[in-house]
Order: C-alpha cells, then structure tokens, then sequence
C-alpha cells in the first residue's frame, strides 16, 4: 500500500510540474523574457551595419535600441518621440525642432540637440554605409546644416522645400550617439561593438548567426518595458520557426504565418494569431537594363498573364491581397485609389505577337526578335516556401503564352551574390523575387528611390534598373511638394508604372502573426509594423493592443499554454499507469490476495 501511495504521488508530481511550470517567457530567477524568431542576423544592427537580413523586421529590430524623432513613418502625423514637436518655416526648407529633456544614451549621457545635428551630418558623410536610411539625408530632401539653439533646440536647414520632414526623415532616421561616433571614419567596420542607443532595450550579448539578447531600458524616457529581456533568435527556416513556436522554444515568430499554418496554428490552445498589416509585399523583379526585358512591351505582356487572383485563392490561400500594377500597397496614403491588376491572356498574346515575338521553339517557346528565346531564370530564396510556390504557378501560368520561366533556388547569400553579379556592367540576373516592408509604400518618395533611372539620384539601378525620363520628371516634382500637389503627381507616375511594368507586385500578405499567449499577450497591432513593434513593449498604448483568443480551461490546454508538450503529459499518464500496475503486482506476489476494501 505504501509503495502505491508513493508511486501516485510521485506521478502527480511530475506531471503537476509540467502542467505548473513556467511559460517559456520564464527562468528561474523570474525574469520575465519574450523569446521572438527572426529570419536573418543583422551583425550589431547599427544603422550602419544591418545587412537587411531580417526584413522585414529590420526596421523594428533597430528601433528596439535606436529611436526617431518621431514614430513612425507610416502616419500622416507621427507621434513625437525623442522631438516634442517640428514646425517649419521658409516654405518647409527650415524645421524648429524641441527635443525632450529627460533622454540618456544607454551609457548615461545625456542626449541633447549637438546629437541630432551630428546624426544628420554624419549620415550625409556616410551615404555609402547607410543607403537605407541615409537616403533623406544625402539625396532628397537634401539637408544642408542645423543650428543649435541649446541643449534642446535645433534649426535644421534643407536646400528645398522638405514638407515631409516629420515622416521621412523624422519617423525613420535613428539618431546615433555623438559621443560613440565623432571619432569613427568608417562605421561600416563597426560589427561587433554593442550599439550604445535611447531605445527602450539595451544589446548586451551577440551570438554571430544565431541570437541577441536584449536587456529593459529601466530609464527609458516613456517608461521601462513590460518585459525584463528579448532574446531575438536567429531561425531562417520558416518551418522550423514555426515548430519552434508550437514545442515552446521561442514565444513569437516575427515572420507572417504561412497560409498552410493559419488555421492550425489558430486553433492551437495557447497560440493566438494575430492580424496587422506591415504594408508588406512580394514581387517579381524584372532586369529592364537587359534585353529583352529592357522592352516595356515584353514585360507588360508577362504581367498580363499573370492570373494574381488564383495566386492568392491556391498559394496564399485567400490571406493577402492582390499585387496592383501600380506598385504601392493600396493603404498607402500615396497610392491611387482603385487600381489593381490587369490579367488578359489573350491581350498578353497579341501584344507579343504586335511587338514582334510571333516566331516560336518546337516546345512554343516564343523569340525575340533577335533569335534569343523567351526563357528566364528567376532567383528565388530556397529559405521562402511561398515564393516558391508562387513562381512555380506562374511558370505555369506564363506557358501558353510561349514564355517560359525556370524558377531557381538559392540560398540569401548566393542569391545576393547572383543579383550583384554583372556582364559588360549591366546586372547579369533576369527575374528575382522578394519581399518588403511599409518603408517601401508609405515613404513620399519611395516611388522616386525605387523606379529613377540609374545615376546619381535614388536607388534605382540596384533594384530594376527601370529608365524612363516622364517618369523621372514626375517623381523628381513630387519631392518637394505639399501632400495634395504630391499625391496628383505620384499618380501620373503610377499610370507610367501600370503601363511599363519594371516590377510585378504578386500579393500583399495580410500580416498575420502567431505567438504564444502564456509567454506574453501585450502584442500591439501598430500599423505599418505588424505586432513587432517597441510599442507593443510600452506602456500607454492600450487602444493598439490586440485581442488574445480565449483558452480552453483542459489541462490539456493549460499544457499548452505553459509550453508543456500535450505527448509529455499524456507519456507521464502512461508511465504512472504501467509504475502503478508493476507496483500491484509486486504487492500481489508478496502479500497474497488483496485486503477487501471498507
């Protein structure tokens, strides 16, 4: 009898533990820590450093330790942050910006105006370590110089009007520490240091390739964090990231959930998916600086083709919305009303056959008129099932039409290396897609970056290579123009992208996140960032947080929830089971038949 009474106690301890212990956002000093899967490393994640790896977290990952003046960049009027507030005069060529007084950098000096004059110096000087950001310091609005008024008043100078200040480059631009990078020539070389920011966390540890740890900012200007540590950890394969989050090894995935796992994932005890859009897209590149997809016609054909329509209804399962040929993501506040994309498989094949491609291969590929067949190699990351995927439809899609494309998977590194890679100075690549975040559609002049011809102004000729002079003419205006003048402006220059086609957007994900509600539940859904995002660490922000699904109150829930494997439990009820009947056995043997029970 005794033994049976240890032998049950004993197993009830062991899976009372299991069904008691802490979430995976627990230790066992009490720390209370969010574990978040990323998709890349980002070395030591300066401005100057990150090599997008992440995206599109990068951003996000940044500003956990950086700030902006203002947050963020894809509202019409951003929240003050490390600014109290910007007004403009001269036409908006001069900003009176007031900063708050009770902001230290990580290593407690005081941040003050010289920091911000500095970080808008610095990063003009360093156009070529930080594209990214630098971009609407150098390029357009081009800033000229800032006056300090004292500690915490700035007048800051632009050689044309910059009517967008507060959003570009005031709710994106980190501001570096004055004091860290006075001395520094070349910041690029900086990937090892630990940054030294404002930001509500502090970087104290880097594993190369595989994970950060980040500590609370206790001081932080707008309150500590509602966490202790955010371990960032580095998991490329989305599927092993997402079984990661199932078994308890990290508590969010900051990538959005594969269509193929919604539904699973979302009726999973202790695992919310929430919904947020990032503004994100994924796209096919097309190389317009190599013939033949140097011809509008060509590639305006190929869009036509496309069917988007079943490419959201068979890969993404109806989780996103359908890629326009204009480019922006329609809640862009820059994007044309409307819009969308034009599929005409016949409109496709007449124009092919206007332009000159009627001669065909026995297997109907068409030819240029030059001889050279319609086929094309599409470099895709064979870490993105989606994408994949997608391709692989469309290559199907694109067959009748006598275009064949072979979808060919690398791994990032390679394929940066494919898309780098030039033959008489003009990229060697045909098709590439990929993806990105809201920087892309909601900054004023992202049309500008992304689609000027190649030269000395925007980014261009490392993205498409796309030329056209209306279009250039049209983007250039824009830049220094009030948002109505902007908005009529960007238009024409969304026709021109509709009609000539340097990119093809597929799909624009809904923005869907999953993560374990146990570990942590104060998710804000801040648009523009999906829920990875400083706010959702901040107090303040109860209008943004995002509502968690109810949990079952079975243990086999409350398993769940607290990271502990269903098959555990179910494997100690087992072992209990067999311990229980070998230990009546045994008494059996030594004790004859059974007392008869009162």
């Amino acid at each position: 009898m005794f033994r049976r009474v240890v032998a049950s106690l004993f197993c009830l301890g062991l899976a009372a533990s299991l069904l008691a212990s802490p979430s995976a956002a627990q230790n066992q000093a009490g720390t209370k820590t969010v574990r978040v899967a990323i998709k890349g490393f980002e070395n030591n994640i300066t401005p100057f450093t990150v090599g997008f790896g992440a995206l599109p977290a990068t951003n996000d990952i940044q500003h956990m330790v950086y700030d902006s003046l203002f947050w963020s960049q894809v509202k019409a009027n951003p929240e003050p942050w490390l600014a109290r507030s910007a007004d403009t005069s001269d036409g908006g060529r001069t900003w009176d910006v007031t900063l708050r007084d009770d902001v230290k950098w990580h290593d407690g000096v005081p941040f003050t105006a010289d920091d911000v004059a500095f970080s808008f110096d610095y990063y003009k000087k360093q156009a070529g370590s930080s594209g990214r950001y630098s971009h609407h310091v150098f390029d357009t609005p081009s800033y000229d110089h800032a006056e300090i008024q004292d500690p915490h008043h700035l007048r800051m100078f632009f050689s044309q009007p910059a009517p967008q200040f507060k959003i570009m480059p005031g709710g994106d631009l980190p501001i570096v520490a004055k004091h860290i990078y006075e001395n520094v020539a070349d910041p690029a070389k900086m990937t090892t240091q630990l940054p030294v920011g404002t930001g509500p966390f502090k970087l104290t540890e880097i594993v190369p390739d595989q994970r950060y740890k980040l500590v609370a900012n206790k001081d932080y200007f707008k309150g500590a964090p509602e966490i202790d540590e955010l371990d960032l950890v580095v998991i490329k394969d989305p599927g092993s990231a997402f079984t990661g989050l199932r078994t308890g090894d990290v508590d969010m995935v900051e990538r959005t959930v594969p269509p193929e796992l919604v539904n699973q994932l979302d009726n999973t005890p202790g695992i919310n998916v929430a919904k947020s859009s990032r503004f994100e897209s994924t796209q096919l590149y097309f190389n317009a600086r190599k013939p033949p997809l140097s011809d509008p016609k060509l590639r305006k054909a190929i869009s036509m083709g496309m069917d988007l329509d079943a490419l959201v209804k068979t890969v993404m399962l109806g989780h996103a919305r359908v890629g326009r040929d204009s480019y922006l993501h329609p809640d862009s506040p820059w994007a044309i009303p409307g819009g969308g994309h034009e599929h005409d498989a016949a409109g496709a094949a007449k124009m092919l056959d206007d332009a000159g491609y009627t001669a065909k291969d026995p297997d109907g590929v068409r030819k240029a008129p030059d001889g050279k067949r319609l086929e094309f190699s599409v470099l895709v990351s064979s870490f993105e099932p989606t994408d994949i995927r997608s391709m692989q439809l469309v290559a199907s899609q694109l067959q009748p039409l006598g275009v064949k494309l072979n979808v060919e998977t690398l791994d990032p590194a390679t394929l940066r290396q494919r898309r780098a890679a030039q033959t008489g100075g003009i990229p060697a690549y045909d098709m590439y897609v990929s993806s990105i975040e809201s920087h892309a559609h909601v900054d004023p002049d992202a049309l500008y970056y992304f689609f000027h011809s190649p030269g000395p102004k925007g980014f261009g000729g490392t993205i498409t290579g796309y030329t056209n002079p209306e279009f250039d003419k049209l983007v250039e205006e824009a830049t220094g123009k009030e948002a109505a003048q902007r908005k009529a402006l960007l238009a024409q220059a969304q026709g021109i992208l509709a009609k000539e086609v340097p990119l093809q957007v597929l799909y624009y994900p809904d923005g869907l996140y999953a993560y374990r509600t146990a570990a942590y539940s104060g998710w804000a859904a801040d648009p523009g960032h999906g829920i990875f995002t400083k706010r959702s660490f901040l107090n303040g922000y109860a209008d943004l947080k995002v509502a968690n699904a109810s949990s079952a109150s079975s243990a086999t829930s409350k398993a769940k929830e607290n990271g502990a494997p269903v098959g555990a439990i179910v494997g100690i009820v087992l072992v209990c089971a067999v311990a229980l009947l070998g230990v009546g056995l045994l008494m059996r043997r030594r004790q004859g038949p059974p007392e008869p029970e009162e």
